[in-house]
C-alpha cells in the first residue's frame, strides 16, 4: 500500500506545472519532473544518481552551488542573495542555459525533505518560470520611469475626481508638494466632469500659465477612473501669436501696396479726365469727361466702403432655420443671373438640416460661389449646388487644438471651370486679391470666408487647373 502511496505521490510530482527537482543528503539527484526536462532539456534518467553539483550544469552550464544547496548546509557561501523563511530559501534569478541557452527568470524556492523522524533527508527544488511576469515589471518600469520624467503632466483620478497618482511635472506644474487624495475639480474649478469624461479637449489658465488639458476614461479589471494629460503650451501659445501677428502685418502690407498702387492709378485718371474738361471748349464734351470723372470716383468710394465696412459687425437676425430652405430661397435669383450657357444642378436631400444662420448668410455664400464659378467659365459649364449630413475630415479634427463640433450640415458648391493652381489658392480669401482685373473688387471670397467664421463653421476648397473648383462649408447642426 505504502508502495503505490508513493508511486502516486511520484506521479503528481512529474506533473506538477512547475519544474521541481529532489536532492539527497549526500548532494544525489533522486528526482528530475517532467517540466523540468522540457525547460532543461535533460530527461530524468539522465541526471538521477548524479552529484558533485552536475544538476546546476543544465541551469548554469557549469558547476556551482544551488540555493538546494543551502538546505543541506545553511553555512554553505552561496553565491548571491538569498530569501530565507521558516526554513525555507527562496531567490529570482536568471538562468542563461534553460530553453535551448535562451535562458529564462525563475523563482527557486527550496524546502528541506525530511523523513518521519524529521531528520533532514534531501532537499526540493522548485523552478517556477517568471519570465512573463519579469517582462511586464520591466514593460511597467519602463512607462513609469518615462511618465515620471515626461514633461507632460499625468494624473490618474477616481471617477469623482480624487487623485491616486500625479507625476513630476503635474507637481511643478500645480505648486504642490503632493496632490494625492486632493480632488481635480478643486484644484481647476474651470473643467468639468462632462469635459473629461467625454475627452474633451480644454484650455485652461493657472498660476499664470496656459495649459492644454484632456481626459482619458479608464475602466480596467483593477483601475477605475480617469487618466488626465495636462501640457504647458505657454510658450507655444506666444509664438502662435507672433505668428498670427507676423502674418496680419504681412497681409496689411500687401493690401496697403495694392490699394496706394490702385489708388495711384484712380487718382491718375482723375486727374486726367480734370486736365480734358479744362481744356474743353465744347461744354457738352466736358461734361462728358466730368461724368466719367465721377464714375470713377463713385467707384473708388465705393471700394473704400466695402473695406471700411469688411470684418465690422453687421446686423444680423440669426435663427435656426433648414440650410435647405436657405437654398430654395435664392434659386430663382441663381437662375435669373446666370447665363444661359451655364447649367445649375441642385440636391438638396430628404432631411431638414437645421443650422443657427441669417437667413442672408447663406444667400450671400451661394451668391458669390455661384458668381465665381461662372466667371471661371467663360465657355459654358455646370454648377452644382449640394446639401447634405456630414463629418468634418478626420485628419483635419486630429489637426484641431479646440473642440469642434460632430455633426455638420455641408453645402458644397462645384464647378467645370477653369480652376486655380496652388499660388491661386492661397490668396482667394485675401481682400483685394482678384483674379478678374477690372472686374473684380477682390471682396467676394473674403466675406464667405468671414461669415463661415461668424457661423463657426470651416470652409475647405479643392481645385486643380483645367479640372475646375470644390467649395466645402461646414456648418454646425443644431438639431
Amino acid at each position: 500500500m505504502r508502495k503505490k502511496e508513493e508511486e502516486i505521490f511520484r506521479r503528481i510530482a512529474r506533473l506538477i506545472p512547475d519544474g521541481l527537482f529532489v536532492i539527497d543528503i549526500e548532494g544525489k539527484v533522486i528526482f528530475w519532473n517532467k517540466i523540468l526536462e522540457s525547460m532543461t532539456g535533460i530527461a530524468e534518467e539522465e541526471i538521477v544518481g548524479k552529484d558533485n553539483f552536475e544538476y546546476s550544469i543544465p541551469f548554469y552550464g557549469f558547476r556551482r552551488p544551488m540555493p538546494v544547496d543551502y538546505i543541506l548546509n545553511s553555512e554553505m557561501q552561496y553565491p548571491g542573495h538569498i530569501n530565507k523563511k521558516n526554513g525555507c530559501v527562496e531567490i529570482e534569478t536568471f538562468l542563461p542555459k534553460l530553453y535551448g541557452e535562451k535562458g529564462a527568470w525563475v523563482r527557486l524556492t527550496d524546502v528541506p525533505l525530511v523523513n518521519e523522524a524529521c531528520d533532514l533527508i534531501g532537499g526540493i527544488q522548485i523552478v517556477r518560470d517568471i519570465s512573463e511576469r519579469k517582462l511586464a515589471e520591466s514593460t511597467l518600469k519602463k512607462l513609469r520611469l518615462v511618465i515620471e520624467h515626461s514633461p507632460i503632466g499625468v494624473i490618474i483620478t477616481t471617477f469623482s475626481g480624487e487623485i491616486i497618482y500625479c507625476n513630476q511635472a503635474f507637481l511643478n506644474y500645480t505648486g504642490f508638494e503632493t496632490a494625492e487624495s486632493l480632488n481635480i475639480y478643486e484644484i481647476f474649478p474651470m473643467i468639468s466632469l462632462y469635459e473629461i469624461h467625454n475627452g474633451h479637449l480644454k484650455e485652461i489658465r493657472y498660476n499664470g500659465k496656459i495649459f492644454r488639458l484632456r481626459g482619458l476614461r479608464l475602466e480596467d479589471e483593477e483601475l477605475y477612473g480617469y487618466a488626465i494629460f495636462i501640457t504647458n503650451i505657454t510658450e507655444l501659445k506666444k509664438l502662435e501669436e507672433q505668428i498670427i501677428i507676423s502674418q496680419k502685418m504681412e497681409i496689411i502690407q500687401r493690401l496697403t501696396s495694392t490699394y496706394t498702387h490702385d489708388l495711384k492709378n484712380i487718382l491718375t485718371g482723375i486727374k486726367g479726365f480734370a486736365h480734358l474738361a479744362m481744356q474743353r471748349e465744347n461744354l457738352d464734351m466736358a461734361k462728358s469727361d466730368i461724368d466719367k470723372l465721377l464714375k470713377v470716383v463713385n467707384s473708388t468710394l465705393e471700394n473704400i466702403k466695402k473695406m471700411l465696412d469688411f470684418g465690422k459687425n453687421v446686423v444680423r437676425n440669426p435663427e435656426m432655420i433648414d440650410l435647405r430652405d436657405g437654398i430654395k430661397k435664392i434659386v430663382p435669383l441663381l437662375k435669373a443671373t446666370l447665363r444661359e450657357n451655364i447649367k445649375l444642378n441642385i440636391t438638396l436631400g430628404n432631411k431638414p438640416l437645421v443650422i443657427f444662420a441669417d437667413k442672408s448668410d447663406i444667400e450671400k455664400i451661394v451668391l458669390n460661389l455661384v458668381l465665381n464659378s461662372q466667371d471661371a467659365m467663360c465657355n459654358g459649364g455646370e454648377i452644382k449646388i449640394i446639401v447634405s449630413k456630414k463629418s468634418l475630415p478626420e485628419k483635419y479634427v486630429a489637426l484641431q487644438q479646440k473642440d469642434i463640433e460632430k455633426d455638420y450640415a455641408c453645402l458644397t458648391i462645384v464647378d467645370t471651370g477653369i480652376g486655380m493652381d496652388e499660388e491661386t489658392k492661397k490668396r482667394i480669401f485675401e481682400p483685394f486679391f482678384t483674379t478678374k482685373g477690372e472686374k473684380g473688387s477682390g471682396f467676394g471670397l473674403p466675406t464667405v470666408y468671414y461669415i463661415v467664421q461668424i457661423l463657426n463653421g470651416h470652409i475647405f476648397v479643392d481645385s486643380e487647373v483645367g479640372k475646375g473648383t470644390t467649395f466645402d462649408i461646414y456648418i454646425p447642426l443644431k438639431l
